[in-house]
């Protein structure tokens, strides 16, 4: 893409408008299907892999699609497509029987695999951190989390315009305006568009499931909380009469009796004691612990 003038040699080369070009020059920051003049021109995202700081890799592809011809555009080389050139090489399939529409199927199914191999492997560290939130009390399981959440986030951003446009291509597919896309392959293309469906699904299922953990860690958190609060409160109860007897004994007056029994501290601390078993009994049979 940062070879201008490539651009203006496919485009003399092959009469494809300066204005399509442009926009395969400046990626679109969402996939969409551009048709004019005969010509196809779509922008599709797709994923690869995990990149260091947590979030997907999001691969911009463009492509487009006229008669005999399909040009396909990548800022940098990867192996989106290994599977599709290895099916060219040894003859496998209908790829070398059928016509620049198949092709194109074949190359968006592709980069559709990639979107099953990612959720494959984020469906497998989601059920990990999901089994580290039952038993973890550390806020960092929240934080695996939150990101797996911007990691399904980031697929579903990219997935649900990639179905719109499959939906563009099965409409351009069933019209007469473009001789090159063949009736018999809208078969292929809306497969595709149920392919997108089960992934945005997919999607949407982990995501409940990211938000059915993240309650359950907050609930768990509220409930070691209350499980505290509860015993602070038992502790701070059964020493409330004692303070109190204590501080009626410990006053500064000359005619308070048992001052004078010589078993008044023991007394004192018997009747402290039978306090604090009948309120413990008390508790235990509330069942408040």
């Amino acid at each position: 893409l940062h070879e201008p003038e490539v651009f203006r040699v496919l485009g003399a080369t092959f009469s494809i408008p300066n204005s399509l070009l442009h926009e395969v020059l400046s990626p679109a920051k969402r996939s969409r299907l551009e048709e004019t003049d005969m010509v196809i021109c779509s922008h599709i995202k797709s994923v690869n892999k995990f990149l260091q700081n947590g979030n997907v890799e999001v691969i911009p592809v463009s492509m487009i699609l006229k008669e005999n011809t399909l040009i396909s555009f990548q800022e940098k080389h990867n192996n989106l497509f290994d599977v599709v050139r290895e099916r060219i090489r040894t003859k496998t399939g209908s790829v070398r029987r059928k016509g620049e529409d198949y092709l194109f199927y074949l190359l968006i199914d592709s980069m559709l695999e990639n979107y099953y191999t990612l959720l494959d492997r984020l469906e497998e560290i989601l059920e990990l951190v999901v089994l580290e939130v039952k038993k973890s009390k550390t806020p960092l399981t929240l934080e695996s989390l939150q990101d797996l959440k911007t990691c399904f986030l980031d697929l579903k951003r990219v997935i649900i315009p990639l179905k719109e446009v499959l939906s563009s291509v099965i409409n351009s597919t069933t019209s007469a305006e473009y001789p090159f896309l063949e009736d018999a392959n809208v078969v292929y293309f809306s497969k595709l568009y149920n392919k997108t469906l089960e992934i945005a699904d997919q999607i949407d299922d982990e995501l409940i499931q990211i938000e059915n953990a993240t309650n359950f860690f907050f609930s768990m958190q509220s409930h070691r909380m209350n499980e505290i609060m509860k015993v602070l409160t038992i502790v701070s109860v059964l020493f409330i009469p004692l303070t109190f007897i204590v501080g009626v004994y410990g006053m500064n007056f000359m005619n308070i009796p048992e001052l004078s029994m010589p078993n008044g501290y023991f007394y004192v601390w018997g009747v402290m004691l039978v306090l604090v078993v009948l309120m413990l009994g008390y508790f235990k049979w509330k069942k408040w612990f």
